[in-house]
């Protein structure tokens, strides 16, 4: 079926992502080793985080708890590492442009309100050249849960059939292709513009 709408990942796709900044910045504050921050770090708080049901500061005492007793990790700190993790735009921005002359293009991403509010929101292009954004801490669901894919489709005005899922995680492409979306798993700028389905758009 004919595309009608393209949905892009932000993280891993149109930014460079780096959590290992995160980690060693952390790591250094708090004289730890860095694979223990990352051992320790609370994946599940993160998780809620990510669907708006703890807040910022919620979020900071979840990660101050999973640390040994007797460290005490500023807030500041904290924060300043929570933004080292947000790197450069990719390549894809450029293809983005151009794909959004031909069709609807939204973002469709993990994310949480001190990076959008508070950091990458305002600071790349893109955000302002989309037709729209769903962010799981907004909605209340994360990828790969079906609702944050039925929501999209949902404010986009589109069905999965007609809709295009671009990612970098192979758990959120299947959970889309099982929705129907047609689907490219994000590996490099270059293999994005050579697929087939990229292709026919740009050419149309």
């Amino acid at each position: 079926m004919k595309i009608k709408t393209i949905f892009f990942d932000i993280g891993g796709v149109l930014l460079d992502i780096h959590p290992d900044r995160t980690v060693a910045h952390i790591a250094q504050v708090m004289e730890m080793p860095t694979e223990d921050v990352l051992n320790l770090f609370p994946m599940d708080a993160h998780h809620r985080y990510e669907k708006g049901e703890v807040n910022d500061e919620e979020f900071y005492l979840e990660v101050c708890k999973s640390l040994p007793k007797g460290k005490h990790l500023p807030e500041d700190a904290f924060w300043s590492a929570w933004q080292k993790l947000v790197g450069k735009e990719t390549g894809v921005s450029e293809i983005l442009d151009e794909l959004k002359k031909k069709y609807p293009v939204w973002l469709l991403s993990n994310t949480n309100s001190r990076h959008i509010v508070n950091g990458v929101g305002n600071s790349f292009p893109f955000f302002q050249h989309v037709d729209g954004a769903i962010y799981s801490y907004e909605v209340g669901s994360r990828k790969p849960e079906a609702d944050i894919f039925e929501t999209a489709l949902k404010l986009a005005n589109t069905t999965a059939e007609q809709s295009l899922f671009i990612d970098d995680n192979q758990e959120n492409i299947e959970q889309a292709k099982k929705m129907g979306f047609q689907t490219i798993l994000f590996t490099s700028v270059s293999e994005m513009i050579n697929e087939e389905i990229i292709q026919e758009i740009l050419n149309a």
